[in-house]
């Protein structure tokens, strides 16, 4: 892992995470970064990291109750041939998980579970370490960016 400090204009070695990832969320609440779902190489992930910046530190969480990543290379079809959630100008590298954060809870949205594509919504509340369900999106959907307003 690396992270840029832009008073010096460079990079810097930090802390590994536990697991090693790709195509997963993130996101930023209380002072700390957030790593959730992805893929290893060989599975699918429902574990949830927690950097803090100032002890260099990662923080292995309570996993969310379903795997999600954003889709490796034979996921990206929906099986009509049709890509799967990305729409027109998405580069082909941008890929991960839906994560935003609404009032420091971490919202996790879509994505896939290693059998199926998801519509499913999670909701990750930091301070008691749980994950509650959220009204689910009307089509499934991986592979795309999310934010909140």
């Amino acid at each position: 892992m690396e992270r840029y400090d832009p008073s010096k204009n460079s990079w810097e070695t930090v802390a590994s995470m536990a697991d090693k990832r790709i195509n997963f969320g993130v996101g930023v609440m209380l002072g700390f970064i957030f790593v959730v779902g992805g893929h290893n190489g060989v599975s699918h992930l429902s574990s949830i990291e927690r950097y803090d910046p100032h002890q260099n530190q990662w923080t292995v969480c309570r996993p969310m109750k379903e795997p999600r990543t954003g889709g490796t290379r034979q996921e990206r079809t929906c099986g009509l041939g049709k890509p799967a959630g990305r729409g027109a100008g998405t580069p082909a590298g941008a890929q991960g998980v839906g994560a935003a954060v609404i009032d420091n809870q971490l919202y996790v949205v879509g994505g896939h579970s290693g059998s199926s594509y998801l519509n499913t919504v999670q909701r990750y509340e930091p301070i008691s370490d749980q994950w509650l369900d959220s009204a689910g999106m009307l089509y499934c959907r991986c592979n795309f960016g999310l934010t909140a307003l």
